[in-house]
């Protein structure tokens, strides 16, 4: 009897591990993803802006202070586009982030939250951007930089998960 007990538990044990390492190479199961940049952080001027993509291929984008365009856009992308979204972005829900115990310099704040279909992942940097790795950081500016390759339509206004994008003065520090 206890060796029946035994194997079952095993064979539960087994299907769960096994469970765990699929989801590693799942693919294709995020439905939005959302990036804001504030100019804060910066030595010069960085634009303050929010780009989101979702899985029905829309486009919402808002342009504040330091944007390329100013004012809230939408539009839509190519298939292909998303397909690349997809692959770029389930890294870090897969792995996260990478850091460097270097901080670099003129860099913007950011959050960027995606949803894979069971949660919402957001992600906050208390410090700047330049704290991720080049290659986590070119996933980041790659994204950014989709919006001004796509032709996007002017629109009223649209609302976003986030707010970092608006110019909102830091707290300051009382002593």
């Amino acid at each position: 009897m206890k060796t029946i007990t035994k194997l079952i538990l095993l064979a539960v044990l087994l299907v769960f591990i096994g469970c765990r390492d699929t989801k590693s190479e799942n693919k294709g199961t995020i439905s939005k993803v959302t990036v804001a940049f504030s100019g804060y952080g910066c030595e010069s001027n960085c634009p303050f802006e929010v780009y989101s993509v979702d899985n029905n291929l829309n486009v919402s984008f808002y342009g504040g202070e330091g944007a390329y365009k100013n004012g809230y856009f939408k539009g839509k992308v190519s298939k292909e586009i998303w397909d690349s979204i997809q692959v770029r972005f389930d890294k870090f829900i897969v792995k996260g982030i990478d850091t460097t115990e270097y901080k670099k310099t003129d860099h913007p704040d950011v959050e960027f939250f995606i949803h894979d279909g069971f949660r919402k992942h957001k992600t906050r940097f208390a410090e700047n951007t330049g704290k991720m790795t080049k290659q986590d950081l070119d996933i980041l500016y790659w994204f950014k930089n989709i919006a001004a390759k796509q032709k996007l339509q002017s629109t009223d206004s649209l609302i976003f998960e986030t707010t970092l994008q608006y110019i909102i003065p830091p707290k300051s520090i009382k002593k």
